[in-house]
């Protein structure tokens, strides 16, 4: 195994070694002799350099650890996907995915052990972890013995992660009883502290290969549900409480450089837009393509971490079409105002001044956000974007008139 191999796959080595205390982890290659009686492996999709997926060795369970289909897949992707997960179940892991992590010993109890408590039944699980930043954080899929789904489960292994993950449980228990017309959330099942960790078990959202929608698609109903389920209030801006939590964040930031300013952008933004009249409701927070699937004439929405109330009208939308947009774009994201943003908004029937505001508080929202979590050394990770959104801020907000 190379040292490129290796330092990509570190991350997982380590996180593995945390859900599974007490075992010995190590990276194996092609020849390595596979699962025995005190030994177990987990398998790279597609390869240790460049993971995406730690799969049980099992194809069967690796087989449906792939069929999530969300809104963001193509077709061809889709059918990728469904040929995959049919191959998995012939024993591709014994002959393409070679790259493995090789658990030894008996160790302690492990996330599967305590998951299968939870859930009443024994499960296995594939692995999650996406690229190094400061709200990085497992994500497992726990699957039965007949390798169906029996949860979603995030891990908070650091402060960042466990507040997200108590965000999202309360924005779903708080939802639990006040249902969205066209939209389906998961359930909690379980959320509370484990070997030093949290553990939020989400019951699993059904999608199939067959929802598809062309990509272009935005779900207006369901967001228009998600607005509206929490009540509506209308009024100025600057007596609203979103404004207020913005206004509040250079006083939390540690850098006083960059305190000083956001606060000027702040300032401006309220003398432009401050008495502005707008309607308030909840937002998803990061209501994306590929954070939902269209399932029976449904939307399936996940991720609710950044659920909130009583935010403007529109963000959700902007959200939506705006990180989509980023994705193929030929420039680092946040270093160009999108041109069109506000016209979008038309949709929602939010036209003219009041949507070059709304864009314009959505990149103060997104800043609120990165600034605050690219703080510390964690943060890191985060610092470029939020000073491109820093900087794209002090070049167009409050300059609407």
């Amino acid at each position: 195994m190379n040292e490129r191999t290796a330092g990509a796959a570190q991350a997982w080595v380590e996180t593995v070694a945390a859900l599974w205390p007490g075992t010995r982890v190590e990276l194996v290659g092609p020849g390595a002799a596979g699962e025995g009686a005190d030994r177990r492996e987990l398998t790279f999709l597609p390869d240790a350099e460049r993971p995406r997926l730690l799969l049980p060795a099992r194809s069967r369970h690796a087989a449906a650890a792939l069929r999530r289909y969300s809104h963001d897949l193509t077709i061809p992707q889709r059918l990728s996907r469904s040929v995959t997960a049919t191959a998995l179940r012939t024993g591709l892991p014994q002959r393409t995915l070679r790259d493995r992590l090789r658990l030894t010993g008996e160790g302690e109890q492990s996330v599967e052990d305590r998951l299968s408590e939870l859930l009443g039944r024994p499960v296995v699980v594939s692995v999650g972890l996406g690229p190094a930043r400061a709200n990085r954080k497992p994500i497992l899929h726990a699957l039965t013995s007949s390798g169906r789904p029996a949860a979603f489960v995030k891990v908070g292994d650091t402060a960042m992660a466990r507040e997200l993950i108590a965000q999202e449980a309360a924005a779903l228990e708080y939802l639990a009883g006040r249902p969205i017309p066209g939209v389906a959330i998961p359930e909690v099942l379980h959320h509370g502290p484990w070997n030093e960790m949290t553990l939020l078990v989400l019951s699993p959202l059904p999608t199939s290969a067959r929802g598809w929608r062309p990509r272009g698609s935005v779900p207006l109903a369901a967001m228009r549900s998600l607005f509206a389920v929490a009540g509506l209030s209308r009024g100025p801006l600057a007596d609203s409480r979103f404004w207020e939590q913005i206004s509040a964040v250079p006083g939390r930031l540690t850098d006083q450089a960059r305190a000083r300013r956001l606060t000027a952008v702040i300032e401006r933004a309220a003398q432009v837009h401050g008495a502005r009249t707008l309607d308030f409701g909840a937002w998803h927070g990061d209501w994306t393509p590929w954070n939902m699937a269209w399932h029976r004439g449904t939307v399936r929405l996940w991720d609710w971490e950044r659920f909130a109330r009583g935010v403007p009208a529109g963000l959700d939308l902007l959200h939506y079409r705006l990180q989509e947009a980023m994705r193929s774009a030929a420039v680092e994201p946040y270093t160009e105002w999108p041109a069109g943003a506000a016209a979008s908004l038309a949709e929602l029937g939010i036209t003219g001044a009041g949507a070059e505001a709304t864009v314009e508080l959505y990149f103060l929202e997104l800043c609120r956000r990165y600034e605050l979590a690219a703080q510390g050394p964690i943060g890191a990770p985060l610092r470029p974007q939020a000073d491109r959104l820093l900087t794209l801020l002090e070049n167009n907000a409050g300059r609407v008139t």
